[in-house]
Protein backbone atom coordinates (compact mmCIF):
# COMPACT_ATOMS: atom_id res chain seq x y z
CA UNK A 1 0.00 0.00 0.00
CA UNK A 2 1.30 3.53 -0.80
CA UNK A 3 -0.98 6.60 0.02
CA UNK A 4 0.12 10.16 -1.27
CA UNK A 5 -1.93 13.48 -0.05
CA UNK A 6 -1.11 16.69 -0.98
CA UNK A 7 -3.21 18.64 0.95
CA UNK A 8 -3.03 22.78 3.04
CA UNK A 9 -4.11 24.38 5.87
CA UNK A 10 -5.84 27.66 5.17
CA UNK A 11 -4.85 29.79 8.64
CA UNK A 12 -6.93 32.56 10.28
CA UNK A 13 -4.16 35.23 9.14
CA UNK A 14 -1.37 35.55 6.61
CA UNK A 15 1.64 33.22 8.49
CA UNK A 16 4.32 35.74 9.76
CA UNK A 17 8.06 35.47 8.49
CA UNK A 18 9.19 33.59 12.25
CA UNK A 19 6.48 30.88 11.40
CA UNK A 20 8.18 30.10 8.15
CA UNK A 21 11.24 29.32 10.43
CA UNK A 22 9.28 27.14 12.86
CA UNK A 23 7.31 25.41 10.32
CA UNK A 24 10.42 22.70 9.17
CA UNK A 25 11.27 22.26 13.06
CA UNK A 26 7.73 21.81 13.65
CA UNK A 27 7.26 19.39 10.69
CA UNK A 28 10.20 17.07 11.48
CA UNK A 29 9.13 16.59 14.85
CA UNK A 30 5.73 15.38 13.65
CA UNK A 31 7.70 12.87 11.16
CA UNK A 32 9.85 11.58 14.31
CA UNK A 33 7.44 11.63 17.21
CA UNK A 34 3.65 11.68 16.54
CA UNK A 35 3.21 10.52 13.15
CA UNK A 36 5.59 7.19 14.41
CA UNK A 37 2.86 6.75 17.16
CA UNK A 38 1.29 3.28 17.23
CA UNK A 39 3.66 1.62 14.04
CA UNK A 40 4.87 -1.90 14.97
CA UNK A 41 8.79 -1.49 15.72
CA UNK A 42 10.86 -2.13 12.65
CA UNK A 43 7.90 -0.99 10.05
CA UNK A 44 8.63 3.26 10.62
CA UNK A 45 9.22 3.20 6.72
CA UNK A 46 5.55 2.25 6.74
CA UNK A 47 4.35 5.49 8.77
CA UNK A 48 3.41 9.08 7.48
CA UNK A 49 5.97 11.79 6.99
CA UNK A 50 5.75 14.79 5.25
CA UNK A 51 7.74 15.28 2.66
CA UNK A 52 7.28 18.26 0.94
CA UNK A 53 5.59 21.81 2.41
CA UNK A 54 5.60 25.43 1.48
CA UNK A 55 3.58 28.15 2.51
CA UNK A 56 1.67 30.81 0.09
CA UNK A 57 -0.09 33.67 2.75
CA UNK A 58 -2.64 32.11 5.22
CA UNK A 59 -2.16 28.24 3.61
CA UNK A 60 0.30 26.07 4.17
CA UNK A 61 0.84 23.05 1.68
CA UNK A 62 1.95 20.27 2.72
CA UNK A 63 2.33 16.90 1.13
CA UNK A 64 2.65 13.43 2.78
CA UNK A 65 3.55 9.72 1.97
CA UNK A 66 2.76 7.05 3.65
CA UNK A 67 2.57 2.98 3.65
CA UNK A 68 -0.14 0.79 5.95
CA UNK A 69 0.72 1.83 9.25
CA UNK A 70 -0.19 5.67 10.37
CA UNK A 71 -1.96 6.10 7.44
CA UNK A 72 -1.40 9.50 5.34
CA UNK A 73 -5.18 10.00 5.65
CA UNK A 74 -5.14 9.85 9.72
CA UNK A 75 -1.71 11.68 9.55
CA UNK A 76 -3.51 14.92 8.65
CA UNK A 77 -5.90 15.34 11.64
CA UNK A 78 -2.86 14.67 13.89
CA UNK A 79 -0.72 17.15 12.00
CA UNK A 80 -3.84 19.74 12.31
CA UNK A 81 -3.85 19.06 16.24
CA UNK A 82 -0.20 19.19 16.26
CA UNK A 83 0.53 22.80 14.77
CA UNK A 84 -2.52 24.28 16.14
CA UNK A 85 -1.43 23.65 19.69
CA UNK A 86 2.21 25.04 18.81
CA UNK A 87 1.14 27.73 16.26
CA UNK A 88 -1.74 29.22 17.73
CA UNK A 89 -0.70 30.37 21.26
CA UNK A 90 2.40 32.10 19.64
CA UNK A 91 1.02 33.58 16.18
CA UNK A 92 -2.71 33.98 17.41
CA UNK A 93 -3.88 32.37 14.57
CA UNK A 94 -5.43 28.81 13.81
CA UNK A 95 -6.22 26.30 10.99
CA UNK A 96 -9.53 27.16 10.18
CA UNK A 97 -10.11 24.99 7.21
CA UNK A 98 -8.44 21.86 5.82
CA UNK A 99 -8.45 20.99 1.91
CA UNK A 100 -7.46 18.05 0.54
CA UNK A 101 -6.09 18.84 -2.48
CA UNK A 102 -5.47 15.46 -4.36
CA UNK A 103 -4.80 12.14 -2.55
CA UNK A 104 -3.61 8.74 -4.56
CA UNK A 105 -3.60 5.68 -3.85
CA UNK A 106 -1.85 2.29 -4.41
CA UNK A 107 -3.66 -0.65 -3.04
CA UNK A 108 -2.66 -4.34 -3.50
CA UNK A 109 -5.60 -6.86 -3.96
CA UNK A 110 -6.00 -10.53 -3.32
CA UNK A 111 -7.64 -10.63 -7.39
CA UNK A 112 -8.66 -8.90 -10.32
CA UNK A 113 -12.10 -7.60 -10.85
CA UNK A 114 -14.21 -9.27 -13.29
CA UNK A 115 -15.27 -6.11 -14.71
CA UNK A 116 -14.94 -2.29 -14.33
CA UNK A 117 -15.50 -0.77 -10.68
CA UNK A 118 -16.66 2.45 -9.85
CA UNK A 119 -16.41 4.19 -6.29
CA UNK A 120 -17.77 7.38 -5.12
CA UNK A 121 -15.38 10.34 -4.61
CA UNK A 122 -12.68 8.21 -6.73
CA UNK A 123 -11.72 9.84 -9.89
CA UNK A 124 -9.89 7.24 -11.62
CA UNK A 125 -9.50 3.65 -11.34
CA UNK A 126 -6.63 1.42 -12.74
CA UNK A 127 -5.66 -1.90 -11.97
CA UNK A 128 -2.56 -3.31 -12.97
CA UNK A 129 -1.09 -6.71 -12.05
CA UNK A 130 -3.58 -7.09 -8.87
CA UNK A 131 -2.72 -3.73 -7.84
CA UNK A 132 -5.13 -0.49 -7.74
CA UNK A 133 -4.40 2.71 -8.64
CA UNK A 134 -6.58 5.57 -7.44
CA UNK A 135 -7.36 9.35 -7.94
CA UNK A 136 -9.30 11.64 -5.60
CA UNK A 137 -9.38 15.08 -5.55
CA UNK A 138 -11.03 17.80 -3.59
CA UNK A 139 -12.33 15.33 -0.69
CA UNK A 140 -14.11 16.94 2.13
CA UNK A 141 -12.06 16.79 5.37
CA UNK A 142 -14.56 14.37 7.25
CA UNK A 143 -13.80 11.68 4.55
CA UNK A 144 -10.65 11.20 6.22
CA UNK A 145 -11.08 9.31 9.69
CA UNK A 146 -12.92 6.43 8.88
CA UNK A 147 -14.07 6.85 5.11
CA UNK A 148 -10.61 6.23 3.15
CA UNK A 149 -10.51 2.34 4.76
CA UNK A 150 -14.36 2.47 4.39
CA UNK A 151 -14.05 3.01 0.52
CA UNK A 152 -10.86 0.43 0.68
CA UNK A 153 -13.15 -2.03 1.96
CA UNK A 154 -15.43 -1.30 -0.52
CA UNK A 155 -12.83 -1.92 -3.05
CA UNK A 156 -12.34 -5.39 -1.94
CA UNK A 157 -16.27 -5.63 -1.37
CA UNK A 158 -17.34 -4.64 -4.74
CA UNK A 159 -14.35 -7.52 -6.02
CA UNK A 160 -14.97 -10.40 -4.27
CA UNK A 161 -18.90 -9.91 -5.41
CA UNK A 162 -17.78 -10.31 -8.92
CA UNK A 163 -15.76 -13.44 -8.12
CA UNK A 164 -18.82 -14.98 -6.67
CA UNK A 165 -20.78 -14.94 -9.73
CA UNK A 166 -22.91 -11.65 -8.80
CA UNK A 167 -24.73 -13.59 -6.19
CA UNK A 168 -24.88 -12.32 -2.61
CA UNK A 169 -25.09 -16.07 -0.97
CA UNK A 170 -24.10 -19.09 -1.72
CA UNK A 171 -26.62 -22.09 -1.71
CA UNK A 172 -26.33 -25.70 -0.21
CA UNK A 173 -28.87 -28.33 0.15
CA UNK A 174 -29.85 -29.12 3.60
CA UNK A 175 -33.32 -31.24 3.29
CA UNK A 176 -35.68 -32.54 0.95
CA UNK A 177 -39.66 -33.33 1.34
CA UNK A 178 -40.68 -36.96 -0.64
CA UNK A 179 -41.55 -35.47 -3.98
CA UNK A 180 -45.48 -35.34 -4.34
CA UNK A 181 -47.28 -35.38 -7.71
CA UNK A 182 -48.83 -31.67 -8.53
CA UNK A 183 -52.71 -32.07 -8.89
CA UNK A 184 -52.04 -29.62 -12.10
CA UNK A 185 -49.17 -27.94 -13.78
CA UNK A 186 -51.04 -24.24 -14.46
CA UNK A 187 -49.98 -20.89 -13.25
CA UNK A 188 -52.05 -20.07 -10.44
CA UNK A 189 -51.78 -16.41 -10.91
CA UNK A 190 -53.18 -16.33 -14.29
CA UNK A 191 -56.49 -18.43 -13.27
CA UNK A 192 -57.34 -16.42 -9.98
CA UNK A 193 -57.18 -13.10 -12.36
CA UNK A 194 -59.63 -15.20 -14.42
CA UNK A 195 -61.50 -15.56 -11.42
CA UNK A 196 -61.59 -12.39 -10.16
CA UNK A 197 -59.65 -13.64 -6.74
CA UNK A 198 -57.03 -11.02 -7.36
CA UNK A 199 -56.65 -8.09 -9.92
CA UNK A 200 -53.68 -6.46 -10.74
CA UNK A 201 -53.62 -3.00 -9.11
CA UNK A 202 -50.50 -1.18 -9.70
CA UNK A 203 -46.97 -3.41 -10.34
CA UNK A 204 -46.18 -5.98 -7.78
CA UNK A 205 -49.74 -5.12 -5.51
CA UNK A 206 -52.59 -6.62 -5.98
CA UNK A 207 -56.14 -6.73 -5.11
CA UNK A 208 -57.27 -9.53 -3.05
CA UNK A 209 -61.21 -10.26 -3.10
CA UNK A 210 -62.91 -12.71 -1.04
CA UNK A 211 -61.25 -16.15 -1.95
CA UNK A 212 -57.37 -15.11 -1.94
CA UNK A 213 -57.86 -13.40 1.25
CA UNK A 214 -60.06 -15.99 2.69
CA UNK A 215 -56.92 -18.22 1.33
CA UNK A 216 -53.93 -16.32 2.79
CA UNK A 217 -56.02 -15.82 6.25
CA UNK A 218 -56.67 -19.54 6.71
CA UNK A 219 -52.76 -19.48 6.48
CA UNK A 220 -52.16 -17.53 8.93
CA UNK A 221 -54.72 -19.28 10.90
CA UNK A 222 -53.06 -22.60 11.02
CA UNK A 223 -49.27 -20.68 11.92
CA UNK A 224 -51.15 -18.97 14.83
CA UNK A 225 -52.20 -22.09 15.91
CA UNK A 226 -49.94 -24.73 14.57
CA UNK A 227 -46.89 -22.78 15.42
CA UNK A 228 -47.14 -19.30 17.35
CA UNK A 229 -49.22 -20.01 20.45
CA UNK A 230 -47.72 -23.89 20.80
CA UNK A 231 -44.10 -21.82 21.00
CA UNK A 232 -45.36 -18.97 22.67
CA UNK A 233 -45.10 -15.89 20.54
CA UNK A 234 -47.15 -12.86 21.50
CA UNK A 235 -48.22 -10.33 19.47
CA UNK A 236 -47.12 -6.92 19.00
CA UNK A 237 -47.73 -3.66 16.31
CA UNK A 238 -44.30 -2.69 15.01
CA UNK A 239 -44.02 0.83 13.09
CA UNK A 240 -44.11 0.56 9.22
CA UNK A 241 -42.29 3.44 9.04
CA UNK A 242 -38.09 2.58 9.19
CA UNK A 243 -36.10 5.60 9.44
CA UNK A 244 -32.41 6.03 7.97
CA UNK A 245 -30.28 5.91 11.08
CA UNK A 246 -32.15 2.13 12.07
CA UNK A 247 -31.24 1.00 8.20
CA UNK A 248 -28.10 1.97 9.03
CA UNK A 249 -27.46 -0.07 11.90
CA UNK A 250 -28.95 -3.37 10.53
CA UNK A 251 -27.45 -2.86 6.81
CA UNK A 252 -30.36 -2.59 4.73
CA UNK A 253 -28.67 0.52 4.15
CA UNK A 254 -26.84 0.36 1.38
CA UNK A 255 -27.56 -3.22 0.83
CA UNK A 256 -31.01 -2.74 0.26
CA UNK A 257 -31.58 0.92 -1.32
CA UNK A 258 -32.38 -0.06 -4.70
CA UNK A 259 -35.43 -2.02 -3.33
CA UNK A 260 -36.62 0.63 -0.74
CA UNK A 261 -39.90 2.57 -1.23
CA UNK A 262 -38.90 5.67 0.14
CA UNK A 263 -41.16 8.11 2.29
CA UNK A 264 -41.06 11.68 1.97
CA UNK A 265 -43.30 14.29 4.64
CA UNK A 266 -44.60 17.63 3.37
CA UNK A 267 -42.39 20.37 3.88
CA UNK A 268 -45.76 22.34 5.63
CA UNK A 269 -49.04 21.45 6.79
CA UNK A 270 -50.69 25.12 5.65
CA UNK A 271 -53.28 25.00 3.20
CA UNK A 272 -51.58 28.70 1.23
CA UNK A 273 -48.03 27.02 1.07
CA UNK A 274 -50.23 23.95 -1.45
CA UNK A 275 -52.56 26.71 -2.72
CA UNK A 276 -50.75 27.12 -5.90
CA UNK A 277 -50.49 22.78 -6.23
CA UNK A 278 -54.19 22.91 -5.59
CA UNK A 279 -55.13 25.88 -8.21
CA UNK A 280 -52.99 23.93 -10.89
CA UNK A 281 -55.30 20.51 -9.80
CA UNK A 282 -58.38 22.18 -10.11
CA UNK A 283 -57.53 23.76 -13.61
CA UNK A 284 -55.31 21.09 -15.68
CA UNK A 285 -56.86 17.56 -13.71
CA UNK A 286 -53.48 16.73 -13.03
CA UNK A 287 -50.81 16.66 -10.63
CA UNK A 288 -47.77 19.22 -11.10
CA UNK A 289 -44.99 16.37 -10.49
CA UNK A 290 -42.44 19.13 -10.59
CA UNK A 291 -43.91 21.50 -8.19
CA UNK A 292 -45.19 18.54 -5.80
CA UNK A 293 -41.16 17.42 -5.39
CA UNK A 294 -40.68 21.38 -4.30
CA UNK A 295 -42.86 20.94 -1.64
CA UNK A 296 -41.47 17.68 0.17
CA UNK A 297 -39.27 16.92 2.26
CA UNK A 298 -35.92 14.99 1.30
CA UNK A 299 -37.17 11.13 2.47
CA UNK A 300 -37.18 10.46 6.13
CA UNK A 301 -36.77 6.39 5.70
CA UNK A 302 -39.10 4.09 3.77
CA UNK A 303 -41.78 1.88 4.13
CA UNK A 304 -41.30 -1.34 5.77
CA UNK A 305 -39.22 -3.44 3.60
CA UNK A 306 -38.92 -6.20 7.01
CA UNK A 307 -41.08 -5.82 10.31
CA UNK A 308 -37.97 -6.51 12.46
CA UNK A 309 -35.36 -3.10 12.12
CA UNK A 310 -37.23 -0.90 14.17
CA UNK A 311 -38.21 -3.65 17.08
CA UNK A 312 -34.54 -3.71 17.30
CA UNK A 313 -34.49 0.13 17.77
CA UNK A 314 -36.85 -0.10 20.95
CA UNK A 315 -34.67 -1.99 23.02
CA UNK A 316 -31.69 0.21 21.74
CA UNK A 317 -29.23 0.74 25.11
CA UNK A 318 -31.39 -1.02 27.15
CA UNK A 319 -30.82 -3.43 29.90
CA UNK A 320 -32.93 -7.04 29.45
CA UNK A 321 -33.96 -8.64 32.58
CA UNK A 322 -33.07 -12.59 32.48
CA UNK A 323 -35.98 -13.84 34.13
CA UNK A 324 -38.05 -12.19 30.77
CA UNK A 325 -35.84 -14.23 28.45
CA UNK A 326 -36.18 -15.40 26.20
CA UNK A 327 -38.76 -12.61 24.41
CA UNK A 328 -40.63 -13.74 21.62
CA UNK A 329 -42.49 -11.34 19.42
CA UNK A 330 -44.66 -11.69 16.51
CA UNK A 331 -46.26 -9.09 14.27
CA UNK A 332 -49.00 -8.88 11.34
CA UNK A 333 -50.09 -5.77 11.32
CA UNK A 334 -49.74 -4.35 7.87
CA UNK A 335 -47.99 -4.59 4.33
CA UNK A 336 -44.22 -4.90 3.85
CA UNK A 337 -42.71 -2.87 0.36
CA UNK A 338 -39.77 -3.77 -2.11
CA UNK A 339 -39.36 -2.92 -5.61
CA UNK A 340 -38.67 -5.93 -7.43
CA UNK A 341 -38.76 -4.01 -11.11
CA UNK A 342 -37.93 -6.89 -13.67
CA UNK A 343 -38.04 -9.59 -10.94
CA UNK A 344 -41.94 -9.38 -10.83
CA UNK A 345 -44.14 -11.93 -12.37
CA UNK A 346 -47.60 -12.87 -10.43
CA UNK A 347 -48.54 -13.34 -6.58
CA UNK A 348 -45.24 -14.97 -5.33
CA UNK A 349 -42.81 -11.87 -6.23
CA UNK A 350 -44.42 -8.58 -5.46
CA UNK A 351 -43.91 -5.11 -4.52
CA UNK A 352 -46.79 -5.13 -1.57
CA UNK A 353 -46.73 -8.48 0.15
CA UNK A 354 -48.36 -9.25 3.70
CA UNK A 355 -46.45 -11.46 5.84
CA UNK A 356 -46.30 -12.41 9.81
CA UNK A 357 -42.82 -11.81 11.30
CA UNK A 358 -41.25 -14.14 14.09
CA UNK A 359 -38.57 -12.31 16.03
CA UNK A 360 -36.98 -13.95 19.27
CA UNK A 361 -34.11 -12.46 21.90
CA UNK A 362 -32.36 -14.67 24.03
CA UNK A 363 -28.85 -16.42 25.32
CA UNK A 364 -27.40 -18.53 22.36
CA UNK A 365 -28.78 -21.58 23.96
CA UNK A 366 -32.30 -20.48 23.74
CA UNK A 367 -32.04 -18.89 20.55
CA UNK A 368 -30.51 -21.84 19.09
CA UNK A 369 -33.18 -23.67 20.69
CA UNK A 370 -36.14 -21.61 19.31
CA UNK A 371 -34.93 -22.10 15.87
CA UNK A 372 -35.10 -26.04 16.02
CA UNK A 373 -39.12 -25.72 17.74
CA UNK A 374 -39.83 -23.47 14.79
CA UNK A 375 -38.00 -25.80 12.01
CA UNK A 376 -40.17 -28.48 13.59
CA UNK A 377 -43.48 -26.57 13.07
CA UNK A 378 -42.44 -25.93 9.50
CA UNK A 379 -41.98 -28.93 9.10
CA UNK A 380 -45.58 -30.25 10.03
CA UNK A 381 -47.69 -27.86 8.83
CA UNK A 382 -46.01 -28.47 5.05
CA UNK A 383 -45.69 -32.04 5.22
CA UNK A 384 -48.89 -33.00 7.54
CA UNK A 385 -51.31 -29.85 6.56
CA UNK A 386 -50.51 -28.34 3.21
CA UNK A 387 -48.81 -31.52 2.00
CA UNK A 388 -46.39 -29.81 0.09
CA UNK A 389 -43.25 -30.30 -1.65
CA UNK A 390 -40.27 -28.53 -0.64
CA UNK A 391 -36.57 -28.42 0.55
CA UNK A 392 -34.19 -26.30 2.61
CA UNK A 393 -31.05 -24.59 1.87
CA UNK A 394 -28.35 -23.14 4.27
CA UNK A 395 -27.19 -19.35 2.78
CA UNK A 396 -24.19 -18.48 3.37
CA UNK A 397 -23.60 -14.74 2.92
CA UNK A 398 -20.98 -14.07 0.78
CA UNK A 399 -19.15 -11.98 3.52
CA UNK A 400 -19.16 -15.19 6.07
CA UNK A 401 -17.58 -17.47 2.97
CA UNK A 402 -14.59 -14.93 2.25
CA UNK A 403 -13.77 -14.90 6.21
CA UNK A 404 -13.86 -19.12 5.88
CA UNK A 405 -17.37 -19.97 7.06
CA UNK A 406 -18.36 -21.33 3.86
CA UNK A 407 -21.12 -23.72 4.66
CA UNK A 408 -23.33 -25.98 6.75
CA UNK A 409 -20.08 -27.68 8.37
CA UNK A 410 -18.33 -24.60 9.68
CA UNK A 411 -21.46 -21.81 10.34
CA UNK A 412 -24.30 -24.48 11.72
CA UNK A 413 -25.67 -21.92 14.42
CA UNK A 414 -25.35 -18.83 12.93
CA UNK A 415 -27.10 -17.73 9.34
CA UNK A 416 -30.05 -18.22 7.40
CA UNK A 417 -32.45 -21.41 5.81
CA UNK A 418 -34.28 -20.61 3.10
CA UNK A 419 -37.13 -23.11 2.51
CA UNK A 420 -38.25 -23.40 -1.28
CA UNK A 421 -41.04 -24.52 -2.84
CA UNK A 422 -41.54 -26.49 -6.56
CA UNK A 423 -43.91 -24.34 -9.01
CA UNK A 424 -44.77 -27.03 -11.59
CA UNK A 425 -45.70 -24.49 -13.69
CA UNK A 426 -42.10 -23.30 -14.72
CA UNK A 427 -41.02 -26.88 -15.38
CA UNK A 428 -39.42 -30.12 -14.22
CA UNK A 429 -38.45 -30.09 -10.34
CA UNK A 430 -34.44 -30.35 -11.61
CA UNK A 431 -33.83 -27.66 -13.74
CA UNK A 432 -36.87 -25.12 -13.13
CA UNK A 433 -36.35 -22.22 -10.57
CA UNK A 434 -37.71 -23.14 -7.33
CA UNK A 435 -39.50 -20.15 -5.16
CA UNK A 436 -38.27 -18.97 -1.84
CA UNK A 437 -41.04 -19.08 0.19
CA UNK A 438 -40.12 -19.03 3.64
CA UNK A 439 -36.81 -18.01 5.76
CA UNK A 440 -35.04 -18.83 9.35
CA UNK A 441 -32.25 -16.41 10.26
CA UNK A 442 -30.23 -16.86 13.51
CA UNK A 443 -28.23 -13.21 13.48
CA UNK A 444 -26.19 -13.94 16.84
CA UNK A 445 -25.18 -10.97 18.26
CA UNK A 446 -25.31 -8.89 14.78
CA UNK A 447 -28.48 -6.89 15.85
CA UNK A 448 -27.94 -6.70 19.51
CA UNK A 449 -24.49 -5.34 19.27
CA UNK A 450 -25.81 -2.29 16.48
CA UNK A 451 -28.16 -1.36 18.80
CA UNK A 452 -26.36 -1.93 22.20
CA UNK A 453 -28.74 -4.11 24.37
CA UNK A 454 -28.19 -6.98 26.62
CA UNK A 455 -29.34 -9.25 29.41
CA UNK A 456 -28.75 -8.19 33.17
CA UNK A 457 -26.16 -8.66 34.15
CA UNK A 458 -24.12 -7.76 30.76
CA UNK A 459 -24.40 -11.08 28.93
CA UNK A 460 -24.98 -10.68 25.08
CA UNK A 461 -28.45 -11.44 23.52
CA UNK A 462 -28.63 -13.35 20.16
CA UNK A 463 -31.80 -12.71 18.29
CA UNK A 464 -33.40 -14.43 14.93
CA UNK A 465 -36.37 -14.03 12.78
CA UNK A 466 -38.43 -15.51 10.31
CA UNK A 467 -40.78 -14.16 8.12
CA UNK A 468 -44.49 -16.11 7.24
CA UNK A 469 -44.44 -14.40 3.54
CA UNK A 470 -48.67 -15.18 2.78
CA UNK A 471 -49.03 -14.49 -0.99
CA UNK A 472 -46.00 -16.87 -1.20
CA UNK A 473 -47.39 -19.61 0.93
CA UNK A 474 -50.14 -19.06 -0.86
CA UNK A 475 -48.79 -19.86 -4.25
CA UNK A 476 -46.48 -22.54 -3.43
CA UNK A 477 -49.75 -24.35 -2.42
CA UNK A 478 -52.00 -23.52 -5.13
CA UNK A 479 -49.31 -24.29 -8.13
CA UNK A 480 -48.99 -27.62 -6.28
CA UNK A 481 -52.50 -28.51 -5.77
CA UNK A 482 -54.38 -26.56 -7.93
CA UNK A 483 -57.36 -23.75 -7.30
CA UNK A 484 -60.00 -26.58 -6.30
CA UNK A 485 -60.65 -27.68 -2.80
CA UNK A 486 -61.82 -30.64 -3.57
CA UNK A 487 -58.35 -31.48 -4.46
CA UNK A 488 -56.88 -30.12 -1.52
CA UNK A 489 -55.08 -32.23 1.50
CA UNK A 490 -57.41 -32.96 4.41
CA UNK A 491 -55.80 -31.78 6.83
CA UNK A 492 -55.90 -28.26 5.22
CA UNK A 493 -59.49 -28.69 4.23
CA UNK A 494 -60.16 -29.07 8.07
CA UNK A 495 -59.22 -25.13 7.95
CA UNK A 496 -60.91 -24.35 4.77
CA UNK A 497 -63.01 -26.95 2.91
CA UNK A 498 -65.22 -24.40 0.77
CA UNK A 499 -64.66 -20.93 -0.80
CA UNK A 500 -66.71 -17.98 -0.92
CA UNK A 501 -68.69 -16.56 -4.08
CA UNK A 502 -67.11 -14.22 -5.86
CA UNK A 503 -69.61 -10.99 -7.04
CA UNK A 504 -69.93 -10.89 -10.48
CA UNK A 505 -69.32 -8.01 -12.58
CA UNK A 506 -68.99 -7.20 -16.64
CA UNK A 507 -66.98 -4.02 -18.63
CA UNK A 508 -69.14 -1.10 -19.38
Amino acid sequence: MRLDIRLHFEFGARLPAQALKDIPILLEEANQGILKKGCPKGKEEEASEVKEWRVEGANLFLRILSGRYVRAHHAVKRIRNFLSENMGKKYKTGIRKVFIDRFEIQYELDREPEKEITLPFVQKIEIRSNTAYLELENLPEDLLESGIDRLLDLLEDKIKRQSYGGKAEHWEILWESPQREPIWTGDPTQEMIKRGWVVRYLPGIWYHSFTSSKIMRTIEQICLEELLSPIGFQEVIIPKVTPFNIWLKTGHMPGSAPSIFYISQPKSWDPEFWEDLSDHVKITGEIPMKLLAEKIKEPLGGACYAQCPPLYSIFERQLLDEDDMPLKFFDRSGPSYRYEAGGLHGIERDTEFHRIELVWFGSKEQALQIKDQIMEKYKHIFNEIMELEWRTAWVTPWYMAQTGEKGVEEAKEKGTIDFEGWLPWRGNRKESEWLEFQNLTVAGTKFSDAFKFKIRPGKEVWTGCSGIGLERWMSVFLSQKGLDPKNWPESFRGYLSSLPKEPKTLKL
